[in-house]
C-alpha cells in the first residue's frame, strides 16, 4: 500500500516487552492505554477469512496495530509488510460502555478497564500476546468498526487464568457487535458469544489450527 512503514522493528520492540514473567513494563503500559481502536476494511482485506492483528511499539512506546491477512502471512511471501494496515493506533483513554440491556459483551469490554482483574490476568501469564486472530466473516466493507480489548471468563482447564483475552467488535454504522450467534434451540437461553479473537502465543491450541507456529510468516522471518 502506498506510504506503508516497515512495522518489523515495532513488532521486535513489542515482543521484548512482552516476553517471559513478570511482564511489569506491560502491566503499567496496559495502565496507561486506551482500549479500543478502529478497524476498516476495504474489499481485499475481507477476501481473507481470518486477519492477524500484531501488537508493535511506536517510538514513542505506544501500543499500536498491524494487521495484515493471514494468507499473506507468509514467511515466502515477499511484500509481507505492504499488505496490511499500519499504523493503527490504540486509543489514549479507557471507555466503558453502560451495560443497561445486561449485554455480556459489554461486560467484557469494562472488565478490561477494571485494573484489578487486568493485572490478575497479565501476572498469570508467561507472555503477553504478540497476535490476536481473528474472522472476517461479519464485517462490512468500508464501514467503520470499533474494536475493544476485552477480558471474558475462562472455561478451558489447559489456560491457568480466571480471564482470558478477547476482542469484541462493534459496527459503528448498524451498532451491532460481530461474531454474536443466535440460539441453536429454543431451550438455549440468549445469544450465545463466540470468540471474537484468539491471541497467540501460545501456538498451537487444542482445535484451533489458525494458531499453529507455521501460520505466522512475520514471526519465523523476525526468529520471534
Amino acid at each position: 500500500m502506498a506510504g506503508f512503514t516497515d512495522p518489523s522493528i515495532s513488532i521486535q520492540d513489542w515482543q521484548v516487552l512482552a516476553k517471559g514473567a513478570p511482564i511489569d513494563g506491560i502491566v503499567s503500559l496496559f495502565q496507561s492505554s486506551g482500549n479500543s481502536f478502529t478497524l476498516t476494511l476495504n474489499a481485499e482485506l475481507k477476501t481473507s477469512e481470518r486477519l492477524h492483528i500484531y501488537f508493535t511499539l511506536d517510538g514513542s512506546g505506544n501500543i499500536q496495530f498491524f494487521v495484515i491477512p493471514a494468507d499473506s502471512d507468509t514467511k515466502n511471501n515477499k511484500s509481507i509488510y505492504s499488505d496490511g494496515l499500519y499504523p493503527i493506533a490504540l486509543g489514549s483513554k479507557q471507555i466503558t460502555l453502560a451495560n443497561n440491556e445486561n449485554n455480556e459483551l459489554v461486560d467484557w469490554i469494562n472488565n478490561w478497564c477494571n485494573k484489578t482483574m487486568r493485572d490478575a490476568w497479565l501476572m498469570k501469564i508467561t507472555n503477553a500476546p504478540q497476535v490476536l486472530v481473528i474472522h472476517t466473516t461479519d464485517f462490512v466493507v468500508n464501514e467503520a468498526h470499533d474494536c475493544y480489548l476485552a477480558l471474558r471468563p475462562n472455561k478451558n482447564s489447559s489456560i491457568p487464568t480466571k480471564n482470558r483475552m478477547d476482542l469484541v467488535i462493534k459496527n459503528t454504522v448498524t451498532g451491532a457487535f460481530l461474531n454474536v450467534a443466535e440460539p441453536a434451540a429454543e431451550t438455549t437461553f440468549g445469544p450465545q458469544f463466540r470468540d471474537m479473537a484468539r491471541p497467540v502465543p501460545p501456538f498451537g491450541q487444542e482445535n484451533h489450527s489458525s494458531t499453529d507456529q507455521s501460520n505466522f510468516g512475520i514471526l519465523s522471518t523476525l526468529e520471534i
